[in-house]
């Protein structure tokens, strides 16, 4: 037992002096960039229950919606706030119609502006399976 412990030490901190001993700096995976509103908008997201259906920042249901980790990394701010104001013309099919997802056309703009931010601050960088990727438009199959 003592030997396999001491096997796990020894491999443990060889894999940290070959991460120590690299020259090239660690890359970024998925990253946050925050800025008032977007902390504001996390919030937000958060009261409204948005990680029952979407992953974001590592939390929430994996599967029924997509994840949003690097959707500021994919999408451009003019992007979401097309989106936002008519889901549908955007992403035909989107369950953001009011009849799975709350509906952003009729969401107060001050709230739509907050979620944006949000959105806008959750990065991805190269190394992250969150990276660059467009999503299928094709419509969503309704059950």
């Amino acid at each position: 037992m003592f030997a396999l412990a001491g096997l796990v030490a020894v491999a443990a901190v060889g894999k940290g002096v070959m991460q120590f001993r690299s020259d090239a700096p660690p890359r970024l995976r998925d990253h946050y960039e925050w800025t008032e509103a977007g902390l504001k908008g996390k919030a937000l997201y958060g009261s409204l229950g948005c990680n029952n259906c979407h992953r974001a920042m590592g939390v929430g249901e994996v599967g029924h919606a997509p994840v949003l980790d690097g959707e500021g990394t994919r999408r451009t701010r003019e992007w979401l706030q097309r989106y936002f104001n008519n889901p549908l013309s955007v992403v035909p099919g989107s369950a953001h119609d009011g009849h799975l997802g709350p509906d952003f056309r009729v969401m107060a703009e001050p709230q739509r502006v907050l979620l944006i931010e949000f959105l806008f601050g959750l990065k991805a960088g190269p190394d992250s399976p969150n990276y660059p990727w467009p999503p299928s438009n094709a419509p969503a199959k309704r059950s």
